[in-house]
């Protein structure tokens, strides 16, 4: 019997904008065993909470892009809601305990991520996702996840099993925790590879019950949704 995934809230779970502190709070308010959260940094190299890439980031430190007329060039989400900081986050949940997934963007917001990890203590508790390069070889402290390619080649389709122990001997080779990848290139021997070398299975977006239901008899360690109660809920068997 495969173990219990690990339900991990995608960042705007609810009924809030994606990325903002409202998203964030509704993601541990479902219960879920992580909170996603997208991280950028802005000019000053304050590591901020946003998904797409702006050119505001390049020319506006955090405290003139949260101005609100200069926020709502963002998103109109930014009419009612602060740009929310990492740091932030990791205030409000270090009383709770929270595990974070922090999905960096960039380059630029690896080293401002980091800082602010260790400034907190929060090694334990989160893992990195997004944009890693050389972030195992300089933060060997700071558990790592390779998102795998989103899609395959017909030769990598051809030698299924073949592409995937490649995969995962890189991926050990290179200093990461596990995979983090997209559901649809999750299969079987995929998981028996990767638990066989000490790796955790990670998959996002899972919204749909199908879907979760074949995730959780893969055996996945992680499973990212947008529906984290719905998630919780099947498997505990009240779905």
């Amino acid at each position: 019997m495969p173990k219990r995934p690990q339900v991990a809230a995608h960042t705007g779970c609810g009924e809030s904008p994606d990325n903002t502190m409202a998203s964030f709070l509704e993601g541990v308010d479902s219960g879920a065993d992580i909170v996603e959260v997208d991280v950028h940094a802005a000019m000053d190299g304050t590591a901020v909470l946003l998904h797409d890439e702006s050119l505001l980031l390049q020319t506006c430190t955090y405290e003139q892009l949260n101005r609100p007329e200069v926020r709502k060039r963002i998103d109109d989400a930014y009419l009612t809601h602060e740009v929310a900081t990492l740091e932030q986050i990791l205030q409000a949940s270090e009383s709770w305990g929270t595990s974070l997934n922090i999905d960096l963007k960039s380059a630029a917001s690896i080293e401002p991520a980091v800082k602010l990890i260790r400034k907190y203590g929060a090694q334990r508790r989160i893992h990195i996702t997004g944009y890693s390069a050389s972030m195992t070889a300089r933060y060997p402290d700071i558990p790592v996840m390779l998102n795998a390619p989103v899609e395959l080649s017909r030769e990598q389709l051809g030698d299924y099993d073949g592409y995937v122990r490649q995969l995962c001997n890189e991926t050990k080779e290179a200093g990461y925790a596990g995979l983090n990848m997209h559901y649809r290139t999750c299969m079987p021997a995929l998981v028996e590879t990767a638990h066989a070398h000490g790796l955790s299975v990670w998959v996002y977006t899972v919204n749909e019950r199908a879907e979760m239901e074949r995730m959780i008899s893969l055996g996945v360690d992680a499973i990212t949704t947008r529906r984290p109660v719905a998630l919780r809920k099947l498997l505990t068997g009240d779905f």
